[in-house]
């Protein structure tokens, strides 16, 4: 059966685009270039995005697009990793869960901006303590810390969200309604207290939101990401306008743009880079291959890639701009360097972005307009993970598709019934232990695996003639060299640094117990365990007297590979089977 097609090819476009620019972009990104010197960072970052991200996206575009199928059929490719479609899908659901806690909170934040006195920004407060700071400018002048002018010390490292030790007594009003009154946290993962029914509701109408968006298929969501895609757009550059107008914003702008080149003699940069620059465009993520596989067979892939990726860091610098302006304002206002707001994950979010609304103009106007934007940047992510995992199950179970919405209804319950405990008053603590592992090491491998299987295992002699045969074009061949031989050697270079500074998980002053390690390692490799079974089952069953005929033979690509239909193609031979290339490729 011919794939559900795209309305139209700017739907396609717009989707891949919602779903790399996400909310990373307004949280990861001005971190990492606050972290790494300001401007100098973008220098490493353009020159991974060149050189190994826009490879990747043009390889799962060719392959999706080619295969029209989702993440697991297109690995008709090389049979035997079918199992990296079913762990891209386990990723993506995992994902799923513990975003609909953030996304919650997020929902939670927005409706709060609409009181008359933003909750925030006071501490005459029920859930206040009292030693909650209202003007931390009075604070950090009064102390006579040697470190008082560091508002939000900076990350030991890249994958400590949530440090949050203070250099002066008590905690910021901001803190205190995102720790007392948002998540009325508890000591640790060892007492996870009550459910947050608000949250619990929240993320009830997250899933609706979610199921409305999704059941009627592509050309309903589509249309949807053109809202979600926009509005971040706008908004960012109304920031960027706004934030100029600022005193002192100057200050800001200047700290990002201006190089300081000795951060460049940093290998930690160049790795967060590069592992920036390749995940920010969602690689081995199935984002692509799943969308790709809509399209019609005939589209440039290489036109595409290049396009989303151009746009994707347009966006990504505008959102810096917008932040930097904004926190050279604050600065200003303080009295502080742009230096002491390095701040990631949810600090940022949560503490920092709320206690930075209080000092701009009009604060209700900007913390609705802040968290909307954080709101549909997540939903940009959201729909495309759904809907790869929707995919991943019609693909492995034949006659699913006829009851689409019930196998959403299923998705979306069970991500919702697996994100409850995220909505406990220690839910926190989960949502930090997913995000700690749920990416690491999945993702790394199955990017290098489809650099690797693609470029060495298919053949470029047989890719060229795929890419012939759908647009009639030939592909430079620094890119083609630069998906065999760059792309894995960067993915590489990601996941041994990856395991060289790996590092249990910590949530500020809290130090995860060893059994919660062992949880996390569990998520870990659920995503991964599909691999091993998956090849040994599909070898074991495969034609062949020793092992080594098995082999050779299951790593040719099934017929299925290649069937597309008729009215997809101008060139009838895209319609026959494969016949086998005679190369030197395994």
């Amino acid at each position: 059966m011919a794939p559900e097609r795209w309305r139209h090819h700017l739907d396609y476009l717009v989707t891949l685009l919602g779903g790399s620019i996400g909310a990373g972009s307004l949280i990861k990104f001005p971190y990492l270039c606050m972290r790494n010197g300001g401007g100098v960072f973008l220098i490493p970052f353009l020159f991974f995005t060149f050189m190994g991200a826009i490879p990747c996206v043009f390889l799962e575009m060719v392959i999706g697009q080619y295969s029209q199928s989702g993440p697991v059929n297109v690995w008709n490719i090389c049979p035997p990793f079918k199992g990296i479609g079913l762990g891209i899908a386990l990723v993506n659901f995992i994902y799923v869960t513990y975003y609909i806690a953030i996304f919650a909170w997020f929902m939670y934040y927005f409706y709060h901006s609409f009181f008359v006195n933003l909750p925030w920004t006071s501490c005459n407060q029920s859930w206040n303590s009292p030693g909650c700071i209202a003007d931390i400018d009075n604070s950090v002048r009064n102390s006579t810390s040697a470190n008082v002018t560091q508002l939000i010390p900076s990350a030991s490292d890249e994958h400590n969200l949530t440090d949050i030790t203070q250099t002066v007594p008590g905690m910021t009003a901001a803190e205190e309604f995102w720790r007392l009154q948002v998540l009325q946290m508890t000591d640790g993962l060892e007492d996870l207290g009550g459910i947050r029914w608000p949250l619990v509701g929240c993320m009830a109408v997250t899933c609706l939101i979610m199921f409305l968006f999704v059941f009627r298929g592509i050309k309903v969501s589509g249309k949807v990401v053109y809202v979600t895609v926009a509005v971040p757009i706008i908004l960012v550059i109304v920031f960027i306008i706004q934030g100029c107008l600022l005193p002192g914003s100057a200050a800001g702008i200047y700290f990002y743009v201006y190089p300081q080149f000795k951060q460049l003699l940093k290998p930690r940069m160049w790795i967060e880079a590069c592992s920036s620059a390749l995940f920010s465009l969602n690689i081995g993520l199935g984002n692509i291959i799943t969308m790709a596989g809509h399209n019609k067979i005939t589209r440039n892939c290489f036109r595409d890639a290049l396009l989303v990726s151009m746009v994707d860091i347009l966006f990504l610098v505008l959102a810096g701009f917008a932040f930097f302006a904004t926190i050279g304002h604050v600065a200003h206002q303080r009295g502080v360097p742009v230096e002491t707001f390095e701040s990631s994950g949810f600090n940022l979010a949560f503490i920092a972005y709320p206690q930075v609304l209080t000092y701009l103009p009009l604060p209700h106007v900007w913390s609705v307009l802040t968290f909307l934007t954080l709101m549909t940047l997540e939903v940009d992510t959201l729909l495309p993970a759904t809907e790869i995992i929707l995919t991943a199950i019609t693909d492995t179970f034949i006659g699913a598709s006829k009851r689409r919405w019930v196998i959403i209804c299923l998705i979306l319950l069970s991500n919702f019934l697996f994100a409850l405990p995220c909505a406990t008053q220690g839910g926190v603590y989960i949502v930090t232990l997913m995000d700690w592992y749920a990416f690491f090491p999945a993702i790394a491998v199955f990017g290098m695996l489809e650099c690797t299987l693609v470029s060495w295992c298919y053949g470029f002699e047989r890719l060229k003639r795929d890419i012939s045969i759908m647009w009639g074009k030939a592909v430079p061949k620094l890119m083609m060299l630069s998906i065999k031989y760059v792309c894995p050697l960067l993915l590489l270079a990601i996941f041994c640094y990856s395991l060289y500074s790996h590092r249990p998980p910590q949530y500020g002053d809290y130090s995860y117990p060893a059994w919660a390690t062992g949880v996390g390692w569990m998520i870990s490799c659920i995503s991964i365990i599909p691999l091993p079974i998956i090849f040994m089952w599909t070898v074991y069953n495969t034609s062949g007297a020793t092992l080594k005929q098995k082999l050779r033979t299951s790593f040719q690509p099934k017929d299925q590979w290649r069937l597309q239909t008729h009215s997809d193609t101008a060139n009838n031979d895209a319609l026959q089977p494969m016949h086998p290339v005679q190369s030197r490729e395994c």
